[in-house]
């Protein structure tokens, strides 16, 4: 299962009756690309690489940073889908990012050239960020 996943979308609940379906066949859950898109939607929610979107400034408010309310979601949200991993880590053999640190991720410039995001624990000068510790605070689970 892709793991292109949004501050707000999907729900949990989604992300977690897929989990279930997939293992209800027998197979086993693989997670890959995982990442949260941090900034507002410019194309509705789409991973087509051949979307294009034009740049404008309302679709890149964190040029210099994410503010700390939004830094705090990105925490909220990466806990709250590794606490769902762990929950169902009879049925999870594999999470794979879509990257290491956000100076590196794709979506800098997709769907939009040029803009600047935060999707992965690691920053842009590689140092863990507040999911990354979160995250890894978990593991007493």
């Amino acid at each position: 299962m892709q793991g292109h996943y949004h501050l707000d979308a999907p729900n949990v609940k989604v992300i977690e009756k897929s989990i279930e379906d997939f293992a209800s066949t027998g197979m086993r859950v693989h997670f890959t690309e995982l990442d949260i898109d941090v900034l507002p939607s410019a194309s509705g929610r789409t991973a087509e690489i051949a979307t294009k979107v034009e740049y404008k400034q309302k679709l890149n408010p964190y040029v210099d940073g994410l503010p700390k309310d939004i830094n705090d979601k990105l925490t909220k949200r990466y806990e709250e889908i590794f606490k769902l991993f762990l929950k169902h880590r009879d049925k999870i053999d594999r999470v794979t990012f879509w990257g290491t640190s956000d100076d590196r991720s794709w979506k800098n410039n997709f769907p939009v050239r040029g803009r600047t995001n935060y999707p992965l624990l690691f920053d842009r000068d590689h140092k863990p960020k507040d999911a990354y510790f979160a995250v890894a605070g978990l593991k007493q689970l």
